[in-house]
């Protein structure tokens, strides 16, 4: 067994709190970790500090998004041998959301000057141009709804900053609302070669959610895996209960996040002027879904390896109690047409998923 005294001599000098446990005492932490957590964790039990969810992976590796001592973190999980080592990063200590503003403003610029190229085209009399303006009247719907995203992303973003973002949890039948955003995706996705699949060994599930937000939460982990995975590629849909725990997962088979970036997976981009930098947008998707499965006190873990995909897991309570000012049993989802989702992935999908016959 690993010496808990050689590790916390090894990560005394480390620049953020590191926690060793067996699972079920803390065996080591840091000075940072004593700092952070305001007291020495080091001879406590596990479950006083860290969520028993934080362990529920076979990987050897993975990072998660979670709530210590009340304050939102993100914690990277390392296995070895009999002890386990957190690495923690509490996500308030971060970059603010409107700190980017100029990256905003670039994706701002390039569909201005997009849309100004294709408003041109349309406008054009010629013959030749007459017959590709169909294509770009697409262009214009896609730059239209990327620029909706980028600010929807910047707001939401912001809102989850200041703590102000809407949260009105009701009992709803989370099997609906999960299959009727996965058959629009599945729709539009065709367009790109991508597949995608829900699948659920529940007939009806029911859970104390905010559908909008976990309608957003959703679409951001979707828009992920499309900017990370080829055209021909595969993402999959998983929903299903374990326990007290409702257990809602999206896997591909893309690109993966280098095991380097997968510590700041929550984290807002560093440098506002290279927004998205893995894949278009503003490279907040990952930020507000943690955000939203923290407001539901979840916990949000992703595996990923490179070149074999990511998987995304959502673990939400099943027991959590309705907003007192809505009195119906229960909420159905119901879609609204194919605008969230056109948005959502709006840095994903090619301009041909766009245009009037989505309009309806």
């Amino acid at each position: 067994m690993l010496d808990p005294l050689e590790l916390s001599r090894l990560f005394s000098c480390a620049q953020q709190p590191v926690l060793g446990t067996d699972g079920a005492r803390i065996l080591f932490s840091n000075p940072r970790a004593a700092a952070a957590f305001g007291f020495d964790p080091t001879g406590r039990e596990v479950q006083e500090l860290i969520p028993p969810e934080v362990f529920g992976c076979e990987a050897e590796s993975y990072v998660c998004a979670v709530r210590l001592c009340g304050r939102a973190a993100s914690v990277s999980v390392s296995k070895q041998a009999e002890i386990t080592l957190l690495f923690v990063r509490f996500t308030e200590e971060t970059q603010p959301a409107m700190y980017l503003t100029r990256g905003f403003f670039s994706n701002l610029r390039n569909s201005m000057t997009g849309l100004k190229l294709a408003v041109d085209r349309c406008c054009r009399t010629d013959a030749a141009e007459s017959e590709n303006r169909e294509k770009y009247i697409a262009v214009l719907y896609h730059y239209y709804y990327s620029l909706l995203r980028s600010v929807t992303q910047l707001d939401s973003a912001d809102q989850l900053e200041r703590g102000e973002m809407l949260f009105t949890p009701v009992r709803t039948e989370l099997v609906a609302l999960c299959a009727d955003i996965a058959d629009t995706v599945a729709v539009l996705c065709a367009e790109r070669g991508t597949a995608v699949q829900f699948t659920t060994a529940e007939g009806e599930l029911y859970a104390v959610v905010d559908p909008d937000r976990i309608e957003q939460l959703l679409l951001n982990l979707i828009s992920n895996s499309l900017q990370h995975t080829k055209p021909g590629g595969k993402i999959t849909i998983t929903l299903g209960q374990s326990g007290s725990r409702i257990i809602l997962s999206v896997d591909d088979d893309g690109d993966g996040i280098p095991p380097e970036k997968l510590p700041e997976a929550f984290s807002l981009p560093a440098d506002p002027e290279e927004p998205g930098a893995a894949g278009g947008g503003l490279g907040l998707g990952l930020y507000i879904a943690s955000g939203i499965a923290q407001l539901h006190s979840g916990i949000l873990l992703i595996e990923s390896q490179a070149d074999r995909g990511t998987r995304v897991r959502v673990m939400l309570p099943a027991d959590g109690e309705p907003a007192p000012k809505f009195k119906t049993p229960e909420t159905a989802y119901r879609v609204e047409g194919a605008g969230k989702v056109l948005t959502a992935l709006a840095d994903a999908l090619p301009s041909a998923c766009y245009g009037p016959k989505y309009e309806d």
